[in-house]
């Protein structure tokens, strides 16, 4: 018999916070690649647990805590500091994550500060330490930091420290609870929270690399990074390229390259008063004579060969032979400022997040039979864009399916492929550039003033308040906006114009679709399976023939449940049309992309 969906699903409702029917959470476990579940050889040591009122201790492995699983069940949600950790063991207890909704305190915190706290600021030591003036115990603590596995740390050690642990949860979670419900945030945070079960899974799967793809390119980068070597050392009379103080007089004395100047003139220097030879400024520089083009062609192209095979290809080629090609990522949700995911890498270090396009082919499904399905939001930075600025000239753009592509190109002068680099660089704040380019934002600019105008209301609101609410509730702050006597430029302008637009689209709108995929996939006889998700895509494997309910869930999940949660949720009728491209294929990203668009009286005021 197929499950329903839950509750906190089918009618989602951050009221449920309210509830006092909590249960707090934390586990002590061996330590190997940090206590991680998905570690078969790591097991618990130690659980914790508050709920109605009662402290639980209970020393023992994971088959061995059916009190917690029990009560589990009955709690509204269950409140943890990183709660994704806490997850994924209890599914190893037997817990069906589908049913469980969080309240993570770290996520909290980092809703709370916007884009203010990120990564280690959000530590349970460091929160409670802020909010409460405690600490945790300094001994243990040192103790699991320095490697020693919590198993050998003495019995009543381990347990004060846990228990201590519980208590700091849930008294950041009584305050945090009060402070977003005032500040208007718990829809923010459900949302967040209900990411945090579906990423505990997609973990578990990760992703296959098809060797039969990747050696080749591996083996055709090293040579022709090997010989490029030769050739760049050959050019620069052999100084060390690493050295910045080397680079910069071969660059700036032999080749006699203009160093980058500021809008007042001024050379664009290092704090220590050197030239700059980072890649960026070098790639900023205009090569005129022969001789500085033919440097600058080769050492480009040693630096991006070293990119591609210290970043991937190399990896890449470690997983296929020491792995069998299978590779997986830790999704993040508390480490960018503005909201969206960020992935870091496990065994082989390779983050998930911004594989360059190029890779994708090197990717299959585990089944040699099944397929690899992506499915993404159409064009939907620039929706959102179009429905924050309500701007109807882009409105009629997108129902009239405009290429707006090709009119980029017109203008710049260059290929569709290359032109989509530019064309929604104008959202970010973009204005620099080759003089067709700046044209182009100019362009972009006067045709679509709901969006310009409203990204300027943001930019002006900063500079008087120093934050923004978001429509959604999500509050960024930039206490350090000033704007530029001479030139009237404000500072932080691109972030003030990027953050909204890519938080409501890849903080907000992707991850609501993948809630909702990972659910109806959880709640079906479907055998395929969530291993990624992209900023603005879901990329799934399946069998041949679910090929058609890949494609209809992807319809339903990254349109028709968005409009409907957005409403509900956050109270915000979305006048965009949302769309989505869906394709399968025996690699990842290839194959015939099928383009779904969201029927008008979704979004038809």
């Amino acid at each position: 018999m197929m499950r329903k969906l839950p509750n906190f699903i089918t009618t989602p409702d951050w009221t449920c916070y309210n509830s006092e029917n909590y249960l707090v959470l934390d586990f002590e476990t061996t330590g190997l690649t940090k206590g991680s579940a998905l570690n078969p050889k790591n097991k618990i040591i130690l659980a914790v647990w508050s709920y109605q009122g009662k402290t639980k201790i209970k020393w023992a492995g994971e088959y061995y805590l059916q009190e917690l699983v029990a009560d589990c069940k009955q709690a509204d949600f269950i409140v943890a500091h990183n709660a994704k950790f806490e997850l994924q063991w209890l599914e190893r207890c037997g817990v069906d994550l589908t049913d469980i909704l969080v309240f993570d305190t770290m996520i909290a915190a980092y809703v709370l500060g916007g884009n203010r706290l990120i990564g280690s600021a959000l530590s349970l030591d460091k929160t409670a330490e802020k909010e409460l003036g405690e600490k945790k115990s300094k001994l243990v603590s040192k103790l699991i930091k320095s490697g020693v596995c919590p198993s050998q740390i003495p019995r009543q050690w381990l347990e004060q420290y846990c228990l201590i642990d519980v208590n700091l949860c849930e008294r950041l979670f009584e305050k945090y609870r009060l402070r977003c419900k005032e500040l208007g945030l718990l829809p923010v945070l459900y949302t967040r929270c209900l990411l945090t079960p579906v990423l505990a899974d997609i973990e578990k799967n990760g992703m296959m690399l098809n060797p039969v793809r990747v050696d080749p390119l591996w083996h055709e980068k090293e040579k022709e990074y090997e010989r490029l070597t030769i050739e760049l050392n050959t050019i620069t009379g052999g100084i060390n390229t690493n050295s910045p103080k080397q680079l910069g007089e071969y660059i700036y004395g032999t080749l006699g390259f203009k160093e980058l100047t500021d809008r007042r003139g001024n050379l664009v220097r290092t704090v220590t008063g050197r030239p700059k030879t980072n890649l960026d400024t070098i790639y900023s520089l205009k090569a005129k004579t022969k001789r500085q083009k033919n440097f600058f062609a080769t050492y480009k192209r040693c630096r991006e060969l070293h990119n591609e095979l210290t970043k991937y290809l190399r990896k890449f080629h470690n997983c296929v032979s020491d792995n069998s090609g299978l590779i997986t990522g830790s999704f993040n949700q508390c480490r960018t400022r503005t909201h969206r995911l960020s992935s870091t890498g496990q065994e082989y270090n390779t983050q998930f997040q911004n594989f360059p396009r190029i890779y994708k082919k090197l990717f299959h499904a585990k089944n040699p039979e099944w397929l690899i399905g992506e499915a993404d939001g159409s064009q939907l930075e620039f929706r959102v864009a179009a429905h924050l600025g309500r701007d109807t000239i882009a409105l009629n753009d997108i129902l009239e399916g405009r290429d707006i592509h090709s009119v980029t190109a017109d203008i710049i002068g260059c290929s569709r492929q290359d032109a989509k680099a530019h064309t929604f660089k104008p959202l970010y704040g973009g204005r620099s550039g080759t003089l067709n380019e700046r044209k182009y934002y100019d362009f972009f600019r006067e045709k679509y003033t709901g969006i310009s105008s409203t990204q300027q209301r943001w930019v002006d609101t900063v500079l008087e308040r120093k934050s923004l609410k978001t429509e959604w509730g999500l509050t960024y702050y930039w206490p350090d906006t000033n704007m530029d006597a001479k030139t009237g430029y404000v500072t932080n302008t691109t972030a003030i114009c990027n953050y909204p637009v890519q938080a409501l689209a890849t903080a907000e709108i992707i991850p609501i679709a993948l809630v909702y995929f990972w659910h109806r996939l959880k709640c079906s006889d479907l055998k395929m399976q969530i291993v990624n998700t992209v900023h603005d895509s879901i990329i799934c494997e399946l069998p041949e023939d679910e090929k058609e309910e890949f494609m209809r869930l992807s319809q339903q999940c990254l349109i028709e449940d968005v409009y409907r949660y957005l409403q509900e949720v956050y109270g915000i009728r979305f006048t965009v049309p949302l769309g989505c491209g869906v394709k399968t294929g025996t690699h990842w990203s290839e194959g015939v992309e099928k383009k779904y668009e969201a029927s008008t009286e979704l979004f038809a005021a």
